[in-house]
């Protein structure tokens, strides 16, 4: 998306549903037409009860000439009944008008809920730990939100509009060339004072927004903080910096809708002073003889129904910053910033079609940090032969996960190197390497999919009784037979313990048999019984498996070969359960 831009990746979905805009399009023209006629219907009949002349005349000669008794009622009565069924078009064709556009609103917007989501994947995981957890989330939907808002009403009311300004004009200059020319002087000037405002209260409305994201973000972290705050007794204190940021949001936001309405009140001024000016210059023409009374009210009615266009312009335009901000925003992560994003061109140009010789594990000079000021690890060096079971040790925010996360390939090295099996993980081939390595979180992620998607992770090679025979060794099959469809039961995260979630990822990973097998935690929210189920996984299935496991504890039960512990960002390795080294690994030559 980063070439393209926005609106080069909306060209796919426009001409998807190009029918539908073109559809929008002419009903847009049609309602216009419509408002544009129903005036002059009632000025007709206005100047055939109040003097018998004018087009209503010339209809109701016609009548009588036919032998009608009445011929001006006649006329009248077609007026009335042409105006209610203009009245009746004029509502189907504005009801259409909405549904069509909320259709391409979705049809637009999910599109680009979709390439963004997809984007926002692309980056690696040092981006998405300098960004806030709100941060794309409030994108995604706040900023799409916005742009959903535009394509179902401010697109219809500011293409309408325009074109009912337009029709206006037309019109006075066929009738009343001299109003025709006071009015698009008066509306030229509208449209400018509203354009040439319209990029700094953008940059207003954008600064708005992105503390608001800021802000979400620094809550959505509180509230996942929960335990550490209130462990720690910083309620207050977190309140205090919370009450602080909304005070700063609550100026930005003041700020923007102050400026935001200087020229919806410009424009109020202008173009209740042009009606005035109309209605006595209407007045004095009768007077004069040079104006019908359904003259002045076509006139009246014509200026009235740019005040409703104008209205609706003043409207959007309001709303015109907030969407292009939230554009702005949108492309800053469509854009395909290389800031912490694993970039392809540093990448080797050929790749090994095989999966790693071995599940031998080095980190040479490693050296890494998410922020540039802020260094997580300096200098590591350690070797895990292939089939060790290496348990990681070290207090909270230490790099113990960090260590893994460079393992897994989710971030490159500031320093250094990491190699899995003697090769460096760019060398490798994505997806044989994805499938050579498995990582399991504190926390497994569940899905609203069946349990077969969930733990095959919709790999359609691994048959079924592989599948049930992976449930019965962590203990999961009794379970999955009481469900109601068994493997195909669709799954409700917010019902599964985290105890299920874990053993569910082990069954994944028992159906994997991978090479090398990340472990961040898995011991921190589960029971002893899906411990011990876990301990007699790793010593049977995963014997021959490369395995780091994160933990806080010193787990004396199950095999361990080799221990590290995190200290000030250095690892250093343990000689005994109870003895650490004072000095940290060296680099290896």
């Amino acid at each position: 998306m980063r070439n393209r831009g926005i609106l080069e990746e909306m060209k796919e979905p426009f001409l998807e549903n190009r029918g539908k805009f073109l559809a929008l399009a002419l009903i847009l023209a049609a309602e216009s037409a419509l408002s544009l006629l129903l005036p002059q219907i009632l000025s007709v009949y206005i100047d055939g009860i109040s003097d018998g002349k004018g087009a209503a005349a010339g209809i109701g000669a016609s009548f009588s000439a036919s032998g009608a008794d009445n011929g001006m009622l006649f006329a009248l009565a077609l007026c009335a009944l042409g105006y209610c069924a203009a009245v009746l078009l004029k509502g189907t064709v504005s009801a259409l008008n909405i549904r069509i556009g909320e259709q391409l609103s979705w049809d637009m917007c999910n599109h680009l809920r979709v390439k963004l989501f997809g984007r926002i994947f692309s980056y690696d995981l040092q981006y998405h730990k300098m960004s806030a957890q709100g941060s794309f989330l409030e994108r995604l939907e706040g900023d799409i939100g916005l742009l959903s808002g535009f394509f179902s009403s401010m697109m219809i009311d500011v293409a309408g509009s325009l074109l009912t300004v337009a029709g206006v004009l037309i019109v006075f200059y066929l009738r009343f060339p001299a109003f025709g020319l006071f009015f698009t002087i008066l509306s030229v000037g509208i449209l400018l004072l509203f354009l040439k405002t319209q990029k700094p209260i953008a940059r207003l409305w954008k600064e708005e927004r992105d503390m608001e994201n800021e802000l979400l973000g620094d809550f959505s972290q509180d509230i996942a903080a929960y335990e550490d705050i209130a462990g720690l007794k910083k309620q207050n204190f977190v309140l205090d910096i919370m009450k602080e940021k909304f005070g700063m949001l609550e100026k930005r936001y003041e700020k923007a809708a102050f400026w935001g309405n200087i020229p919806a009140t410009a424009f109020y001024s202008l173009l209740n002073m042009a009606e005035g000016f109309v209605f006595f210059l209407g007045i004095y023409l009768i007077g004069k003889g040079q104006l019908t009374l359904g003259g002045l009210y076509l006139i009246l009615s014509y200026a009235e129904l740019l005040n409703t266009p104008f209205w609706y312009l003043k409207q959007e335009f309001a709303d015109m910053p907030k969407v292009i901000a939230a554009l702005r925003r949108i492309r800053e992560v469509a854009g395909g910033e290389k800031k912490g994003m694993i970039d392809k061109a540093d990448m080797p140009t050929s790749f090994s079609a095989h999966k790693p010789e071995d599940n031998s594990l080095r980190f040479k000079g490693v050296s890494f940090g998410y922020l540039p000021d802020a260094p997580v690890l300096h200098d590591v060096n350690f070797f895990v032969p292939g089939g060790s079971h290496v348990q990681i040790e070290g207090r909270t925010g230490g790099g113990k996960s960090t260590i893994l996360q460079l393992a897994a390939g989710f971030c490159s090295p500031k320093k250094g190197t990491v190699r899995i099996g003697g090769r460096t993980i760019p060398e490798y081939d994505e997806e044989s390497f994805r499938h050579f390595l498995f990582y399991i979180l504190q926390a497994p992620p569940i899905l609203e999919e069946t349990v077969r998607n969930q733990v095959t992770g919709f790999d359609s090679r691994f048959a079924e009784e592989e599948i049930r025979d992976a449930l019965k060794k962590t203990g999961l099959e009794a379970w999955v037979d009481s469900l109601p469809k068994g493997l195909e039961e669709k799954l409700r995260p917010a019902e599964i313990t985290a105890d299920t979630a874990q053993l569910l990822a082990w069954t994944t990973a028992v159906l994997r048999k991978p090479g090398i097998l990340l472990v961040d935690e898995f011991d921190a929210l589960i029971g002893p019984g899906t411990l011990s189920v876990i301990d007699g996984l790793l010593e049977k299935e995963f014997a021959k498996t490369t395995i780091l496991l994160v933990t806080h504890r010193k787990r004396s039960g199950g095999r361990t070969d080799m221990r590290l512990v995190v200290k000030n960002g250095r690892v250093y390795e343990a000689l005994s359960q109870r003895q650490a080294c004072d000095t940290p690994l060296q680099q290896e030559d």
